[in-house]
């Protein structure tokens, strides 16, 4: 390893940084043999920034056979659909370490045209 570290090296500039404790909102810890990936603090950035930070935990992130409701039954629009659209982009992202939430962020995408 160190010495393909010294021929990237000459190829290119660069630098070795060590092992990763931190990349794109996955925390990395390593020992040997091992790698845990966690996305903890972001999740805890997510929920302050959406004003959900006092929220309480679900067993079932959604109700099951969720179906869009259409017409006046609805209610009245998002005042700010970005904003929808924003937290559906960044839970599709937790979906890396958390994939029992998939389902669930899978059927919220349908809505983002529409939310």
């Amino acid at each position: 390893m160190i010495e393909y570290k010294r021929k990237l090296a000459y190829e290119f500039e660069m630098k070795d940084l060590g092992l990763m404790h931190y990349f794109l909102g996955l925390e990395v810890w390593q020992k040997p043999g091992e790698i845990f990936l966690s996305q903890g603090k972001y999740v805890v950035k997510l929920l302050e920034i959406f004003g959900m930070i006092e929220c309480k935990s679900m067993v079932t992130p959604m109700e099951m056979n969720f179906k869009k409701l259409c017409g006046d039954v609805v209610g009245p629009n998002l005042e700010n659909p970005s904003r929808y659209r924003q937290l559906i982009g960044a839970l599709m992202f937790l979906v890396n370490t958390r994939p029992y939430i998939c389902n669930a962020i899978n059927t919220l995408c349908q809505f983002m045209a529409e939310p």
